[in-house]
């Protein structure tokens, strides 16, 4: 039986690192590493992978809209943009709903509860290749990398599913054209 995602609860500082140019993340906490991240950049999901041995994907779900599923159509949490630049995201899961809303300065990034901060994330003065968050009361793991998802990859979480790929053409031969 999977683990409850509440089982994964995010307090004080964690670190999002990844070396330039890679499709590769870990999630650490005092030198442990509580997940790691992998790309799969063609079609735009992320695989989540635990030490407990749970796997979770992230993948887009509609245009500005991103999922967390820990099975076959079993979604835990989604995130969902709420402003035009995408700079407002509304995250939710079973027992959660926060706000991720961007600071003025760059690449600075807080999740809210009725305008009050509970955690905040940090991406270096250059990139996202390593973002510092502090939380100041638990957040869950699943909302946290949904956030990550959309601060490291915005245009990818503002696209529709696919949305960046060419669909594959059907053949003419196919039934389904055939109907």
């Amino acid at each position: 039986m999977a683990r409850s995602y509440i089982d994964h609860l995010i307090t004080g500082s964690v670190e999002l690192m990844s070396p330039w140019f890679s499709n590769t993340w870990e999630l650490t906490a005092a030198g442990e590493t509580l997940a790691r991240m992998q790309r799969l950049g063609r079609i735009h999901v992320s695989t989540v992978h635990l030490p407990d041995g749970s796997r979770w994907l992230i993948e887009p779900a509609g245009t500005s809209t991103v999922r967390m599923l820990d099975g076959p159509d079993h979604e835990i949490a989604r995130i969902v943009r709420r402003s035009w630049f995408g700079r407002r995201w509304e995250v939710s899961g079973g027992r959660f709903g926060y706000d991720l809303v961007s600071h003025p300065v760059p690449r600075r990034w807080r999740f809210e509860v009725g305008g009050s901060t509970i955690a905040e994330l940090a991406g270096s003065p250059l990139s996202y290749n390593r973002v510092r968050v502090e939380s100041m009361l638990a957040l869950p793991l699943p909302a946290l990398l949904l956030g990550w998802h959309v601060i490291a990859r915005p245009w990818e979480a503002a696209a529709a599913p696919r949305g960046l790929v060419p669909a594959p053409r059907p053949k003419p031969d196919d039934p389904e054209v055939l109907r």
